[in-house]
């Protein structure tokens, strides 16, 4: 089977969303898959296929596509400099992914909404998709605008343009996939509130490779602490929507009782400084380990004693299982996908979101019950080598793939598909323009204008007008 697995974020610098398309992939190729990988290489802002060196210049498409979204003939663009950065970097990986080609795959597996529509909008000939939801993205993007807004509610945010055309991303994307795959429960209804029938979700956990992961907890562990001094660690990014302050501020509660542990935070992010100055205004700087990039975090577990996800959201983050392989019953935060993951009390414990003096409880409880430790780190153990093997994963990954390849008549397909997202009364805007006919007006040498006349439909065009809608309160 050749499989193309693609995702319009960074391909190597997306955290989980990395190590299922790395993983998922290498599995695959064991198996006698051929698999392709595309996403955008953020150093160097292209377009690219992993290990070609096929790739598609998305900085001089941008600059081209730029001057003509001018406010005045599309407002709905310009509601919020998010949605205009959004809309524009889609164009332009459509205009990427085309000239890359899609053609040669039995089947498309899109790791986000927007490359799930991206994709379908662009597609000449029909190429079974089948997507994965890793989250939701509006509900991501309110916790982002949170980070740089405190006072931010969720209401609030909800009345703006941005939500609304986040969840009409979210909505296009699921209904642009002929099949989608979600990690939990959660955001399998999620994906049911966009309109998706049920009998097109599958849930698919995700899985680890148990025998790599063995191999690499087998290593030396990278933190030295003070004899008798019990670890207590945090893996992932420095980001709010991580509620690594949360984490942070519920140690400054547990260092008033005890200070017989240190907390070891591995990752980087954009909050970094901020989070190291929390630390040092909660005097507990000294107790605080910002390790940044770990490579080895199996081997780092092996030395850890507690493990906390403190997520404000996530949907089934790899971390936690990698603690549980580790014999470490985590603390979760009791929201979206995470409660999921365990059975309180048993194989880990749950303690609601954003809530430091309940955390602080938690880990008091841990750090002064060796026994308890012990006997549910054990079953978290159990529990996740029964249910969380990549081998697992990847089988259920390929029954899905087979069974969409195998039916004759798709729900959404090609034209058809892009028929189901209009909305009532939706037409196309009347300044709307294919992009090869702008660029030969342009500069009719530009060697783009080719590429792109062959690789996109003729009856594509940009501006999108299906998410025009967002303009209005609805």
């Amino acid at each position: 089977m050749r499989i193309l697995l693609v995702t319009y974020w960074g391909l190597t610098n997306m955290g989980g969303i990395w190590t299922y398309m790395n993983q998922l992939s290498d599995q695959l190729g064991r198996l006698g898959h051929s698999v392709t990988l595309m996403g955008s290489h953020v150093e160097n802002n292209r377009l690219y296929l992993l290990g070609s060196a096929q790739s598609f210049d998305k900085k001089a498409y941008y600059s081209a596509l730029l001057p003509y979204l001018d406010s005045a003939r599309f407002p709905h663009l310009h509601l919020e400099h998010g949605i205009f950065s959004f809309e524009l970097g889609r164009y332009v990986f459509e205009g990427g992914a085309a000239v890359l080609g899609l053609h040669n795959y039995d089947i498309i597996h899109a790791q986000d909404p927007i490359s799930s529509y991206a994709l379908r909008r662009i597609m000449q000939t029909p190429v079974p998709l089948v997507t994965s939801m890793h989250g939701a993205l509006s509900r991501e993007a309110y916790y982002e605008y949170k980070g740089l807004e405190p006072w931010l509610t969720q209401e609030v945010y909800e009345q703006r343009p941005i939500w609304r055309y986040f969840r009409r991303m979210e909505e296009l994307g699921a209904l642009a996939a002929d099949s989608i795959l979600v990690s939990s429960k959660w955001i399998g209804k999620w994906v049911r509130d966009a309109g998706v029938p049920e009998d097109v979700i599958h849930t698919v956990p995700y899985g680890i490779n148990l025998g790599e992961y063995a191999a690499k907890a087998a290593q030396p562990s990278p933190f030295r602490v003070s004899a008798g001094h019990k670890i207590i660690m945090y893996a992932g990014r420095l980001e709010y929507i991580k509620g690594v302050h949360v984490l942070l501020g519920a140690l400054g509660e547990v260092c008033r009782s005890r200070q017989d542990w240190t907390c070891v935070i591995a990752g980087i992010g954009s909050l970094e400084e901020e989070l190291k100055a929390q630390a040092q205004g909660l005097r507990i700087a000294e107790k605080v380990v910002f390790a940044g990039k770990v490579d080895n975090i199996p081997s780092a577990l092996a030395g850890a004693d507690i493990y906390v996800q403190p997520s404000l959201q996530d949907t089934q983050p790899y971390s936690v299982t990698e603690a549980q392989l580790a014999g470490i019953a985590p603390i979760v935060s009791g929201t979206t996908g995470m409660p999921e993951m365990v059975q309180h009390g048993t194989t880990g414990w749950i303690v609601p979101a954003e809530d430091s003096g309940a955390l602080a409880g938690m880990l008091l409880r841990l750090l002064g019950d060796d026994e308890l430790r012990a006997k549910t780190g054990s079953a978290a153990k159990i529990w996740a080598l029964h249910t969380r093997s990549l081998a697992t994963m990847t089988d259920s990954t390929l029954k899905v793939y087979r069974r969409t390849i195998g039916e004759q008549a798709l729900r959404y397909r090609a034209g058809s598909a892009l028929r189901q997202l209009e909305k009532p009364g939706s037409t196309r805007l009347a300044d709307a323009f294919h992009p090869a006919d702008l660029l030969q007006a342009l500069n009719p040498a530009d060697p783009l204008v080719p590429l792109l006349r062959r690789s996109l439909p003729a009856q594509y065009v940009v501006p999108d007008e299906r998410i025009a809608s967002i303009s209005m309160n609805q």
